[in-house]
This record gives C-alpha cells, structure tokens and sequence, in this order.
C-alpha cells in the first residue's frame, strides 16, 4: 500500500477529500475502459458503513460513496470484486496514520502469510508491504521495499514490529541493541479476512 492511498483514505475519512466522488454508473465507464488497477473496500466498523477507493492505470483516486438511495456501494461493488485487485481494510489504519505513524505494520493470521509469501521465489502477494504472524517458530515477519524482499524470525513481537519499521534496522542491531521506540504496538493494524 503506497502512503499515497492513504493520504487519499484519510483525507476523505476527516471531509478534506477533492478526490473525485464516483456512482454505478462512473464506476462502469472505467470498467468499460479497462483502467482500474485497484480497489480499496474500506470498513468503518465505528459508523457501520462502507466506502472503496478505486486507483486507475494512472494513478488517479476515485471514491465510492457508501449509499446512494436505497442501493448500496457493497451491491455495485460484487460485479467487480472477481476482476480487479480488491483489498479489504478497517478504517483503523486511517486512524494510525492520523497520529504520524508510517508505514503501518499488519499482523495477520498465519494460514494467510503463507498465501502472502511465495518462499520459492521470495515475492509478496499481499498489497501491504510491512507484516508479521506469530508461529510454533516465534514471529515470522516480512517487508519489502523497492521490490526487495526480506524473511526474518524473531521470539518476541516487538522484534518483529520493529524490524518491519525501518528498512535499515537489521535483525543483529535489534538483538544486540536494547534502545525499542515506545508506540512499537501503535504501528500495528490487525489484517481484516
């Protein structure tokens, strides 16, 4: 996930958004033009409601309203959930980034990290860049920068938190050093399946 999603997530979130707002029948004209690449469905678990930002071949941002009606964005959003990369997410990580924190780290389950992390060819498949899961093994963690992929194990959750954190920490400073940022946990939004 590029800060950039997230700066368009967060700034319609607090009403500051100029992104364009779309309906059915916007969304279908880009679908008809084959330019969506991605597709946010944002949870807001607080406001009982749902909303999607929708990314183009061109980087542009649109936004899905929540309801329109009596007809629902998650209705119009099923036709497209089997062509495009749909991305499921809570509103929680709008709230991490508002209080500066970046990059956000996942914790998810591990029956989906081994479906995230091709071992073979050591690519990611998940749309977020920083995660972690705790394993019999201790806490498996990934991150990836500039199409760099990297594997370490840690025994403690903060270990992994904070080697997902900074892509120059390496996993020797970690364990010889002592010195942990205090808002470690604050960085972590859980994974929604």
């Amino acid at each position: 996930m590029e800060r950039r999603e997230i700066e368009v997530m967060w700034s319609y979130y607090y009403g500051m958004s100029k992104v364009t707002m779309i309906w059915e029948q916007e969304m279908m004209q880009l679908h008809n033009k084959g330019i969506i690449k991605k597709i946010y469905e944002i949870i807001d678990n607080e406001f009982n409601e749902v909303w999607y930002l929708v990314r183009d071949n061109k980087e542009k941002s649109y936004i899905l309203k929540s309801k329109c009606g009596n007809v629902y964005a998650r209705d119009i959003m099923q036709v497209y959930k089997k062509n495009y990369n749909f991305y499921k997410i809570s509103s929680e990580i709008i709230k991490i980034f508002d209080k500066g924190i970046f990059p956000i780290i996942f914790k998810v389950p591990s029956d989906k990290y081994v479906n995230f992390y091709n071992k073979e060819n050591n690519t990611n498949n998940a749309f977020f860049n920083n995660y972690y899961c705790h394993t019999q093994d201790g806490y498996k963690a990934i991150r990836e920068y500039r199409n760099k992929v990297e594997v370490e194990t840690f025994n403690k959750e903060d270990d992994a938190i904070y080697w997902c954190s900074d892509f120059s920490i390496t996993k020797e400073f970690i364990l010889k050093s002592n010195a942990r940022p205090l808002n470690l946990i604050e960085m972590v939004c859980e994974y929604i399946i």
